[in-house]
């Protein structure tokens, strides 16, 4: 009776530790099956924005150190006209690795007042990101473009000029040049 009884113990402590094995696997097996989020392998900018006329932006670059800006380093993004939110990202080619970025939101003589609402930059996996509300803590003020920063909405709102048509266009502060090397260490 006494080996009866260490053989069911046995059998039971088997039993046991086998389950809490299959346990174990199953949460590795679940955690394999998830999708991993996309990484993307290249420089790139997003922007949240409000359009009321149908545009283009820009985004110039520079891998000198340089604010010498040129249109064979520019990425053109299309823009709808609409009264709601939109994004757009302006992928760099693989290889490219900006010192210097400016942006330019729009060509459109057209165009009405631009609502900037987040932007961010990614490189490999590391992002900066900001609200519109704290653009200009990050590029140069444009004296030509008058801005309203609404804190409450977290949004900057680029003016139309009603006399002249002047691009609304940003060249990097130094913290901005400081967030672009932190993120492409």
């Amino acid at each position: 009776m006494h080996i009866k009884m260490k053989t069911k113990n046995l059998i039971l402590a088997a039993v046991l530790s086998l389950s809490f094995i299959s346990c174990k696997n199953d949460g590795k097996e679940n955690k394999e099956d998830e999708p991993k989020a996309e990484v993307k392998q290249n420089f790139s900018i997003d922007l949240d924005v409000i359009t009321p006329i149908e545009d283009n932006f820009a985004i110039y670059y520079t891998e000198d150190n340089t604010n010498n800006f040129t249109g064979e380093k520019a990425i053109w993004g299309g823009l709808k006209a609409q009264p709601q939110s939109q994004h757009v990202t302006f992928n760099l080619p693989e290889e490219i690795i900006p010192t210097h970025i400016r942006i330019d939101f729009g060509i459109n003589n057209n165009q009405g007042d631009v609502i900037l609402e987040r932007f961010k930059m990614s490189y490999y996996g590391n992002t900066f990101e900001s609200k519109g509300s704290d653009f200009l803590k990050y590029f140069l003020k444009n004296d030509s473009v008058k801005t309203e920063i609404d804190d409450i909405k977290g949004t900057i709102k680029f003016l139309k000029n009603p006399k002249k048509y002047y691009t609304p266009f940003y060249y990097p502060d130094r913290t901005m040049l400081d967030e672009i090397k932190t993120i492409t260490k």
